[in-house]
Formats: structure tokens, C-alpha cells, sequence
């Protein structure tokens, strides 16, 4: 084993419409608690210290870019002849030169965070493998693609259901969709890959049989928790998802004491800070980039937006919007107060 370090290239695949969401909105561009699916991807990246951080991007190519901003980089899949295509795509930009190894991951996954990707790449980088995939055990399993391993327990390929047996269907370890590839391994098979499957599209999982075929080292790392590997395909899970994230940030405040009477009363976004002491009470929306100090008490029926809220601020009955208040100011009740 070694413990070489290499740079790290996350490929996030964001250029599909998503058809059953049933919007002209990228689905990447759907928010939950006022966040885009795809930024919780990126911000997983940077929690994991990934060197790079590239979109594949297609669909509504321009609103992305506008949306995401430039902290990222792009590359432009325009047409979604699928995984496999948009990973060529990336390669193609990168050029013959990189060598480093590339994290694949889907635009879509608002549960994934920093800790996972670095255990991923931990793993990858430990054992030196040509590719690392992240599974999750899953009984039943859903429609996800199964590893199909020898007796050996080597991993000799991926099948994605439409494609499987009836016994390989029952296979309970999934692909989730998540991989770390020696991109000196792979970048020189993705010019093989075919279209021979039931979309008729270039699937990268496709990559891990022909490594097994060369004796290539796989590797796999095991999430107990397979929700967090979860993604985004309509907007009933988009709701659920919100519903889950909303509880784990209010879980999060709480146990940063924070006081908040009424959960199911409030609305906040992903992204909002709070400090401890802090009363929110119910009928309160706070949302944007908002930063509440210490010792604040905000609400009932109060709506803070893009603002900035020093320590001891008391908010209740009235709507501010894009201020920065000083410690200890008091608004309201009744009262409306913008920036703009």
C-alpha cells in the first residue's frame, strides 16, 4: 500500500435536463432551502479540500455558469449521449497532460459531504487502485446499477438494472454513482467504450469491467448510511429531501444552542448562520445570505432576507431586507426595512 498524494479532480456531472422533473430548469438548478442541488455537491468538494472542481455542463449551459458563478470550472457535454460521454468530455479539456486522479460525482446528490469524499479518496490513494467506487448495500435494492463481484470477491463489472438478469437483480450492493479513477488507467479506455446497452449511450461504469479484464486493482468503500448517497430524480424527492435537510440543519442549530420553540414554523436556508443563544420563534422565514448574531431574538412572524444581524438584535412582527444591523438594535413591531 502507499500513501501517495495526488491531485485531485472533482468531475461533477451536471448536464441533463432531468426530464422527470417535469421543468425546463436544469435539474441541477433546483434548490432546496434556497441552495441548487449542484452547490451542495461543490460545497462537499471544498469541504473535502479537492484540488479542482469541474462541472460537465449542457443543458441550459449559459444559466448554469450565471448560476454557479466562476469559483468552478466547465466543461460543455452538448449533447448527453451519457456518464461515459460527459467523462470524455472532461478528459478531452484536460488534455493528455493531467496526471492526477479524477472524482466523478453526480450533480444531484444534496446528502453527500466532505467526510465521504475524503474517505473515498483516502481509500483510492492508499491502496494506489485504478479505480475506487463508492456502494452502498441496499435490501431490496432500487434501480441502481449492482457490483457484480467473482468468487474471489474481486469486482469483475457494474450492470445497470434495465441490463441485469434476474439474478444479478437481486445483487443488494449498489453503485452509487460516486468513483475515484487514476486517470492515467482510465482516460486511455474512454475511447472504447460502445453504445451496446439498452439506453444506447456510453456508460462509464462500462470502465470497471475493462479494468478487471486488464487485472487493474479495484477497490470499494462501503457507505453504512446509503440515504446519504441519494439522489435528486423528481420532485416528490426533491420535497422529501428538503424536508430531511431542513431537519438536519435545525438539529445542527440546536445543538449549537440555539433556541427554536416551533420547528415546523419556520423556514431557513441551507446556507444561514446563527449564533448560540439565539430565539427564533414560529412564522419566521429567514433566507438569502443571512448571518444572525448571539443572543438574538427574531420572530414571531418575522422575514429576514440577505441580512446581517449584529449580537443582541431583537426582530419581531417585520419584514428587513439586505441590511447590516448593529449589536443590540431592536425593529418592530410592524416595522419594514430594506437595504435597497
Amino acid at each position: 500500500m502507499t500513501s501517495e498524494k495526488r491531485e485531485t479532480l472533482a468531475v461533477i456531472l451536471a448536464a441533463g435536463k432531468g426530464t422527470r422533473m417535469k421543468s425546463d430548469l436544469p435539474k441541477v438548478l433546483h434548490t432546496i432551502l434556497g441552495k441548487p442541488l449542484v452547490s451542495f455537491v461543490i460545497d462537499a468538494c471544498n469541504e473535502a479540500n479537492v484540488d479542482r472542481t469541474m462541472l460537465v455542463i449542457g443543458h441550459e449551459a449559459d444559466l448554469v455558469k450565471t448560476t454557479i458563478g466562476t469559483d468552478v470550472e466547465y466543461t460543455l457535454q452538448t449533447e448527453q449521449l451519457g456518464t461515459g460521454h460527459a467523462l470524455m468530455m472532461a478528459a478531452k479539456q484536460l488534455g493528455d497532460n493531467y496526471k492526477g486522479d479524477v472524482l466523478v460525482l453526480v450533480g444531484d446528490a444534496p446528502f453527500l459531504t466532505g467526510k465521504i469524499i475524503s474517505e473515498l479518496i483516502d481509500k483510492h490513494q492508499q491502496t494506489a487502485a485504478s479505480a475506487t467506487m463508492m456502494t452502498a448495500i441496499i435490501d431490496p435494492p432500487p434501480a441502481y446499477g449492482r457490483i457484480v463481484r467473482d468468487a474471489k470477491n474481486r469486482v469483475t463489472r457494474i450492470v445497470e438494472q434495465r441490463d441485469a438478469s434476474d439474478d444479478e437483480k437481486k445483487i443488494t450492493e449498489v453503485n452509487t454513482s460516486h468513483y475515484c479513477f487514476r486517470s492515467e488507467d482510465v482516460f486511455p479506455l474512454l475511447h472504447t467504450l460502445g453504445t451496446d446497452n439498452d439506453q444506447g449511450e456510453y456508460y462509464l461504469t462500462d470502465i470497471i469491467a475493462m479494468l478487471a479484464d486488464n487485472n487493474a486493482l479495484i477497490e470499494t468503500i462501503t457507505e453504512d448510511d446509503p440515504d446519504v448517497l441519494k439522489g435528486i430524480n423528481d420532485k416528490t424527492q426533491l420535497l422529501e429531501a428538503q424536508e430531511d435537510l431542513k431537519c438536519k440543519k435545525i438539529e445542527s442549530m440546536r445543538n449549537n444552542d440555539v433556541i427554536i420553540p416551533d420547528a415546523d414554523q419556520i423556514f431557513i436556508d441551507a446556507d444561514v448562520s446563527v449564533g448560540s443563544g439565539t430565539v427564533i420563534y414560529p412564522f419566521t422565514s429567514i433566507t438569502g445570505k443571512c448571518s444572525i448574531g448571539k443572543n438574538c431574538i427574531i420572530g414571531p412572524q418575522t422575514t429576514l432576507k440577505d441580512t446581517k444581524l449584529g449580537d443582541g438584535c431583537k426582530v419581531e412582527l417585520s419584514i428587513i431586507e439586505k441590511r447590516n444591523l448593529q449589536d443590540n438594535t431592536h425593529i418592530g413591531p410592524f416595522a419594514s426595512v430594506s437595504g435597497e
